[in-house]
């Protein structure tokens, strides 16, 4: 199974940070193929994706560990599972790095999706978002 994973540096506190990216409405803040996304259970999550102009619900486990910064998700059957982890940057305390890594059933853009979701943390924590 293809995996795809990308880190960045951010600046931003890594427990604002984690708290923002950890909260699913914000997903299609940063996200570039998800345009929305619910959570209905602690454990669970829906999402709604635009994949190369076809439109795709999908719902699937989800766990939050604010301790260690770091959220886990994957679809039923395990064709599609990842994590994005908030680490402290060991240069200054209001900056991060985070990864994100993704493995699934085939091959696919994910580096560029990754990458641009970098981008756009970077972005919305320069605008004050985060």
């Amino acid at each position: 199974m293809p995996e795809y994973e990308q880190s960045g540096t951010i600046m931003a506190e890594p427990d604002a940070l984690f708290e923002y990216l950890a909260d699913l409405q914000h997903l299609p803040d940063f996200l570039p193929v998800i345009t929305e996304a619910h959570q209905p259970a602690p454990d669970r999550a829906e999402v709604m994706a635009d994949i190369h102009g076809t439109e795709q619900h999908a719902h699937g486990w989800l766990r939050v560990d604010g301790v260690d910064r770091r959220m886990e998700w994957g679809t039923p059957g395990g064709g599609y599972h990842g994590w994005l982890q908030v680490e402290d940057d060991d240069a200054s305390e209001d900056r991060s790095v985070v990864t994100i890594h993704v493995t699934q059933d085939h091959d696919s853009d994910a580096d560029d999706d990754l990458i641009e979701a970098l981008d756009n943390i970077r972005q919305l924590a320069h605008d004050g978002a985060i």
